[in-house]
């Protein structure tokens, strides 16, 4: 296709966007090519190859005559480094990949006219940062799901009422240390979910400003991660 689109999701949110091969966003819909090159998270573009009752490629194909070709990533990184090296026309690549092909200038703005659907969005997400940038809309939003916190019932019998128990060192039911018991999602989200955290429970026990959320200044991981985001002492296993 001659105008490529890219996908993404923040904590499970998905947004379409074009590649920057026009400065302005179309006016109209394109002649298809006939094929579609698309860079996709696993389970995201499903022929019915991993599971049958999974099939949502052959049925489009089928009414569209485009080819769909599926090149599956898993991670941020890879995608934008795909998506960098050019041929594909989707890419179902998570918020902070988005704002990284929007930042470099490797996307344009999408006319929204032109998804007839456009007006039944949510509002809170209709307006998501991550791609909506200078007044410009670079995405439309695919889908979304909830983070959540899961514990240990026989650690937990009564659910965790505080964020003290991820980030706070302390023995738990078992006479044991949380320190490095935690598992947390390795990537720039872990700061964002920190951060966000933080601006809520600003006074919480133990939470630290001290160091700048940057990969480069501690040891590589999860537990890096969380020592720069403001862990102390970092409990990340």
């Amino acid at each position: 296709m001659s105008k490529k689109i890219a996908r993404g999701s923040l904590c499970a949110l998905g947004m379409a966007i074009l590649t920057a091969q026009a400065a302005e966003p179309p006016a109209s819909l394109d002649k298809g090519e006939g094929r579609l090159d698309i860079i996709a998270w696993p389970g995201y573009i499903e022929r019915g190859q991993t599971d049958k009752n999974y099939d949502w490629v052959t049925q489009f194909e089928k009414e569209s005559g485009c080819q769909v070709n599926v090149k599956t990533a898993a991670t941020s990184d890879e995608m934008v480094s795909l998506m960098a090296k050019g041929g594909y026309d989707l890419v179902t690549a998570s918020g902070d990949a988005s704002l990284r092909l929007i930042m470099g200038k490797r996307v344009q703005p999408i006319n929204t006219a032109l998804i007839s659907n456009w007006s039944t969005l949510d509002p809170r997400v209709e307006k998501g940062a991550w791609f909506n940038v200078g007044g410009k809309v670079y995405g439309t939003p695919y889908q979304w799901g909830p983070n959540l916190l899961m514990y240990n019932t026989k650690i937990f019998p009564t659910p965790p009422d505080s964020w003290n128990v991820v980030f706070v060192e302390q023995k738990l039911s078992d006479g044991k240390s949380n320190q490095g018991r935690v598992q947390a999602y390795d990537g720039p989200y872990l700061y964002c979910r920190c951060g966000a955290i933080r601006e809520s429970h600003p006074a919480a026990a133990g939470y630290h400003r001290s160091l700048p959320v940057d990969r480069s200044t501690v040891s590589g991981g999860a537990e890096g991660a969380a020592r720069s985001a403001w862990v102390n002492p970092p409990l990340l296993a």
